[in-house]
């Protein structure tokens, strides 16, 4: 068995709150394409039920190139999708009721902070809170991507 130093498996976990809260942020700044692409509803994350509704996509620019990536882009989505899930599911019930109200329902931070009983300032710290325990189960071995947005030492981290 392997023996780990305390302060050696402390420093395996120093994140970058801050700078991890920004780029879950960025993250979900895509979410409503990749739900999309996934055939998603982005309100399906509210509760277990999925939609499974069928998606059309229009035409396009269709060059080699772009229907590689856009094809590329449609096999990562329902797993994007899916790692999603798997992270709501792992975090507690206020960070899930931030991140969904956030980003699903783009209610704003007054009407955020009146939804979960708190002031704005108060807000502000829970929300990240909740990036970073959505951060953290993103990057679970549990995800099929493993999509890892903690910021360490400068340095972003990526899909595993």
């Amino acid at each position: 068995m392997e023996c780990v130093d305390g302060s050696e498996l402390t420093a395996l976990f120093e994140y970058d709150d801050e700078q991890t809260a920004k780029n879950v942020s960025e993250f979900f700044k895509n979410f409503k394409r990749i739900s999309r692409m996934a055939g998603e509803d982005p309100a399906a994350l509210k509760s277990p039920a999925i939609s499974d509704m069928p998606v059309s996509h229009g035409g396009g620019n269709h060059n080699e190139d772009r229907l590689v990536e856009h094809a590329n882009a449609t096999e990562l989505a329902p797993k994007i999708m899916s790692d999603i899930r798997f992270a709501l599911s792992h975090i507690s019930k206020r960070s899930k009721s931030i991140i969904i109200g956030v980003y699903i329902d783009e209610l704003t931070q007054e009407s955020m902070a009146d939804r979960i009983l708190c002031s704005k300032t108060s807000f502000k710290g829970y929300k990240k809170i909740a990036l970073n325990e959505f951060a953290d189960s993103l990057s679970s071995p549990k995800t099929l991507l493993k999509i890892d947005l903690h910021e360490t030492n400068g340095k972003g981290l990526v899909v595993g």
